[in-house]
């Protein structure tokens, strides 16, 4: 019996490093050995683009977004911005409406569907070659469309992720936690992005050829910006990464308001499995081994952390080993009790938010497994845009 728990602790660690520490070494190994040429300049005369928004009771923010659009850098007459209103209930639609924007089409529509609905009607209507996605707070460098656009001469690419910077607007243990967290995948993409192709894309930042979309499933719930990336690569194109097309969001307002976007991202995640799971063949070569090591196997985290704490449980009367991994685990789950705690007094709480939000993340996705296996996840939801000041006001 001891002998099958000792396993099990041993495989389900070695899945833990693997997932965080090791896959990331050997794809920046990889890297080292691909440096790309820079890209070239635009070409002439420059793509036609079209930036596609879903949006939902988004008025707290519309306004800074479409001065932001306004802003952009890019040839005038060659860019048109599709909005689509989900059935939004606030002042969307009016702001929308009453908007100057050159180039702005504004789709309201009546019923509340969900992203990827409209996301598909977007694109369908979209008359430029190359689809730039984009969110509602999502604030772009005026460059960073230029950045996106100009790998598109290469004709072997199929899309370009641009880069996220999280911007908190208080050392909170959502915001210190997110970013940090945030910053190690980034650097995750860029490697996996030299080497081969990069796994995913930034929801708020990316674009692709709209020739190689394929609309999105609307009837369960998915990651749109996960999936359409996917289908990119299962179509034998590149999706790479551009560290220059900077956009900014603000991090999450607080640690109960990222716990409830990890969920719903969790839900989203296992239901969309059975759309890309003939890349998870071996065969499949990178892309296989980047979903298996990137993805699949850091989704499972949260099982594996529960087989070793278990595990290591029940053998620490028997060896100074696994009572350390077993004390370790009560640290680090002590660690993050007191970045909770910091966090509701309302202090500064340093590096505890990093323990912290590792925590609640895969407490979180633990939950979002659980939604999705008992379906209760839908494909709506409602994002919270709580300003900063607000909290803090009371």
């Amino acid at each position: 019996m001891s002998l099958m728990v000792e396993a099990m602790l041993w495989l389900s660690g070695a899945g833990i490093v693997y997932t965080y520490l090791v896959y990331p070494a050997i794809i920046w190994l990889l890297s080292l050995r691909h440096r790309r040429p820079p890209p070239p300049s635009l070409v002439d005369p420059v793509p036609k683009v079209s930036v596609v928004i879903s949006a939902f009771n988004e008025e707290s923010v519309l306004r800074e977004k479409l001065n932001n659009l306004s802003s952009l850098v890019y040839p005038s007459g060659r860019i048109e911005f599709l909005i689509g209103s989900d059935g939004s209930s606030d002042g969307t639609v009016s702001i929308l409406q009453a908007s100057t924007l050159p180039g702005l089409r504004v789709l309201a529509f009546p019923e509340r569907r969900g992203k990827c609905a409209v996301l598909n009607d977007l694109v369908s209507k979209a008359g430029g070659e190359i689809v730039v996605f984009s969110d509602a707070n999502t604030i772009y460098d005026c460059q960073a469309l230029e950045h996106m656009i100009r790998h598109f001469a290469d004709h072997e690419l199929g899309g370009v992720c641009g880069e996220l910077k999280l911007r908190s607007g208080a050392e909170n243990a959502a915001g210190k936690g997110e970013s940090s967290y945030w910053k190690y995948e980034t650097a995750i993409k860029k490697w996996e992005s030299a080497y081969k192709t990069t796994v995913g894309a930034t929801g708020g930042v990316y674009a692709i050829r709209k020739a190689l979309y394929k609309p999105l499933p609307v009837r369960k719930p998915i990651v749109d910006d996960f999936l359409i990336p996917l289908e990119i690569v299962r179509r034998g194109y590149r999706m790479i990464y551009e560290p220059q097309a900077l956009v900014f969001e603000e991090t999450s307002a607080s640690v109960s308001m990222e716990f409830r976007r990890r969920v719903r991202i969790g839900a989203q995640n296992f239901s969309g499995i059975p759309e890309f799971a003939d890349l998870l063949n071996p065969f499949r070569g990178f892309i296989a081994f980047a979903l298996w090591s990137h993805k699949i196997l850091r989704w499972c985290v949260p099982f594996l952390a529960i087989v070793v704490f278990v595990a290591s449980a029940i053998l620490a009367p028997m060896a100074s080993l696994y009572a350390t991994i077993f004390v370790s685990g009560l640290f680090l789950l002590a660690l993050a009790g007191l970045g909770g705690i910091a966090e509701r007094l309302g202090l500064r709480i340093g590096f505890l938010g990093i323990p912290f939000y590792i925590v609640v993340m895969n407490l979180a996705l633990f939950a979002g497994f659980l939604k999705f296996v008992t379906g209760r996840q839908q494909t709506t939801w409602n994002v919270d845009r709580t300003p900063w000041a607000k909290l803090k006001n009371g």
